[in-house]
């Protein structure tokens, strides 16, 4: 068994199926954590100190209990990094695709330098609030259901029982 120092911190060797699923818990409960200790601080200065470091920490975390899985399988970390990309790609699409085209395309009719009427902005989100809102629903659904099954194959595929560039099986 690894240590969880290990699980989440180090990025190289190999975790098995049952080690994968244990760092994923381990990560998930450490980052709803996180989350609900800044939300007990607000909006405080150390709260914006100590967010700033948290997305690259969970980030490198992610990339040590999926790639340590990934090795495991005999891959690289580039599914995970295919993965992430994917998903910035279709928030993307689908945040453009449910009013953020029309949103955008209202407000680049004005100049950069000239002075919106706030009247006039508050008209453009309400009149687009609707559509970016059922946008960011089927966004969170799309990107769960990628992640999700993104998960599942790394947590249920099969370990390389040979040595492989890695190193040895767990």
């Amino acid at each position: 068994m690894i240590t969880p120092k290990t699980m989440l911190l180090s990025p190289s060797g190999r975790m098995g199926r049952k080690d994968f699923w244990v760092g994923l818990i381990i990560l998930t409960l450490l980052s709803s954590l996180f989350n609900f200790a800044l939300q007990r601080l607000g909006n405080s200065q150390l709260a914006f100190l100590i967010s700033i470091p948290f997305p690259f920490l969970v980030l490198h975390m992610t990339y040590c209990v999926y790639g340590k899985r990934l090795h495991d399988m005999g891959r690289s970390f580039w599914p995970l990094t295919g993965m992430i990309v994917l998903l910035i790609f279709v928030a993307i699409v689908v945040m453009l695709a449910f009013g953020g085209t029309e949103y955008f395309s209202e407000f680049s009719q004005y100049d950069r330098k000239e002075d919106i009427d706030p009247e006039e902005i508050e008209r453009i989100k309400n009149a687009y609030q609707k559509n970016l809102s059922e946008g960011n629903a089927t966004v969170y659904n799309v990107m769960a259901s990628i992640i999700f099954i993104f998960t599942l194959w790394c947590g249920t595929s099969k370990s390389d029982s040979n040595a492989n560039s890695y190193g040895k099986p767990k």
